[in-house]
């Protein structure tokens, strides 16, 4: 293999990094990228086993240049490949609201056997700062290769916590207030990243949210039980892989349930489903989700039967849909204390 997949994920601190490693100058974390200064830049060493086996480097470089008010800025962006330009004065494209994918080919000849090394920099006459979200590099007959890697190694974290604000819908001008905590974990065992998230609670508030890629922020909206609607927005402060290393509270909150697909006019054992939904500690009565893979889900929580001592057995009954196949009915019981 003449390079392994090669990638550098700016979103989060430490950067998740994968046959790579940074140095930076003029660059620091500013929450979901690197906010890169005027003539500062980003060095990302990486090893090629053997060049003569890569005709073709596909470089990705994630980025956007922060806004002057309201007006596009101005950050000039320059990459080169052991120290040879392979782009000079590139403008990101986007006006410098959505990060941007800015694909380059790197010749083959410019790699050579074991460390090499990338460079991004920000122009000396930038006058807004340059964002960098993440980094890949791959053989051009390989297209993809490192950012599945990444996604699938970013999968790995599957319990999530976030800082949230609202504000009133359809007011722009209004001020965004604080609000609870939101924490979620919602595993059937996929391997892949959210990419929407909504539930009702049993006061009949209801909330929808979409995640960025990288799970850095979040942004919906939230109709309370009175009608009244906000924006609600967040941005991430935690993940883990798991509740038990995130605290024993939300761990304490989780539910489990033994499941059942519907298809073949039958029902058939299906994997386990944790399911967690914490945003201030009001009671769910649904929860629907669709992961970046396009699998989506629904769970309508309810009583099953009374157990002797009083307490109801819940379940859930609901559909999941995969990707590239029709809906199946779903259906879960919570595992109890004795139900293992």
């Amino acid at each position: 293999m003449g390079i392994a997949p090669t990638y550098a994920d700016f979103s989060v601190t430490p950067a998740q990094l994968a046959n790579a490693d940074v140095t930076s100058d003029g660059a620091v974390f500013a929450g979901s990228h690197l906010a890169v200064t005027a003539g500062g830049g980003v060095r990302v060493g990486f090893e090629v086993a053997d060049p003569a086996d890569v005709e073709q480097v596909t470089l990705t470089v994630t980025a956007l240049v922060s806004k002057s008010g309201r007006s596009p800025g101005y950050a000039p962006m320059d990459v080169l490949v052991q120290g040879e330009p392979v782009v000079e004065g590139l403008t990101v494209p986007g006006g410098g609201d959505l990060p941007q994918d800015n694909v380059f080919a790197v010749p083959g000849h410019l790699l050579k056997p074991g460390a090499n090394t990338l460079e991004i920099r920000s122009s000396a006459r930038a006058r807004t700062m340059l964002w960098l979200y993440r980094v890949t590099l791959d053989p051009v007959w390989e297209r993809g290769r490192s950012e599945r890697a990444r996604t699938a190694a970013a999968a790995r974290d599957t319990v999530f916590a976030y800082r949230t604000e609202s504000r009133p819908a359809h007011d722009p001008s209004a001020a965004w207030g604080p609000g609870p905590r939101l924490a979620f974990h919602v595993d059937r065992g996929e391997q892949s990243l959210p990419a929407q998230l909504g539930w009702r609670d049993t006061d009949g508030a209801e909330t929808a949210v979409s995640f960025q890629s990288n799970m850095s922020d979040f942004h919906g909206c939230r109709r309370h039980a009175d009608g009244t609607v906000h924006e609600y927005r967040g941005r991430l402060t935690g993940r883990w892989p798991s509740l038990e290393d995130a605290d024993e509270v939300l761990a304490s909150a989780l539910r489990r349930f033994r499941t059942e697909e519907g298809w073949g006019g039958r029902w058939h054992a299906s994997g386990e489903l944790r399911l967690l939904v914490d945003a201030g500690g009001t009671a769910l009565e649904r929860v629907t989700w669709r992961d970046q893979r396009g699998n989506s889900g629904v769970a309508v929580l309810h009583a099953l039967e009374e157990e002797a001592v009083g307490e109801p057995v819940r379940g859930f009954t609901g559909y999941y849909q995969r990707h590239n196949e029709g809906p199946i009915g779903y259906r879960g019981t919570e595992i109890g204390r004795e139900r293992v």
